[in-house]
């Protein structure tokens, strides 16, 4: 039994998905492409707290929630 082995590892500085590398595969669509991991957001460190399910927008929404432009209808073409 290596010394290792019962000792808990926790070094989350490295995001594990992308391996570091910022890019994940995605075969969305149907054919594989690279893209931003959205566990890390392409910085390819650990973020604790990060929603890897919730889309860009919504987190843009909730980091700058003044800056979003309110003329606009959610849905152009509601008459």
């Amino acid at each position: 039994m290596s010394a290792d082995k019962g000792k808990e590892v926790d070094d989350r500085g490295t995001c594990t998905p992308c391996r570091g590398t910022g890019k994940v595969t995605s075969a969305l669509g149907g054919e594989q492409h690279e893209v931003t991991c959205p566990w890390c957001g392409g910085t390819g460190r650990f973020q604790a707290g990060r929603d890897a399910q919730e889309s860009p927008a919504e987190r843009d929404a909730q980091e700058s929630p003044g800056e979003r432009d309110t003329d606009e209808s959610p849905e152009p073409d509601a008459r």
